[in-house]
């Protein structure tokens, strides 16, 4: 029985994170950063407590941004040689 349910939850899950990438695919390609990288999140959060359980899907865009700014600092107790 508890593997019955394990499955239908599993399938229930994957059928709106299938529904969810297939309805914002496009807004996530668009947020595409120059390199063309994106993301896309999904995180189901099941609820046992409740009878039947429930259960919710969400889905996070995010555009991946990187930068970064290399230097040098000297220690200015260090001798500099000529």
């Amino acid at each position: 029985m508890t593997t019955d349910i394990n499955d239908l939850e599993q399938t229930k899950a994957l059928d709106h994170i299938r529904e969810l990438l297939t309805t914002h695919w496009r807004e996530a390609r668009d947020a595409q950063d120059e390199d063309g990288r994106f993301s896309i999140g999904f995180k189901a959060t099941f609820d046992r407590g409740a009878s039947p359980t429930t259960l919710k899907v969400t889905c996070r865009i995010a555009k991946t941004i990187s930068d970064e700014i290399e230097s040098v600092i000297e220690d200015p107790r260090q001798q500099k040689l000529l």
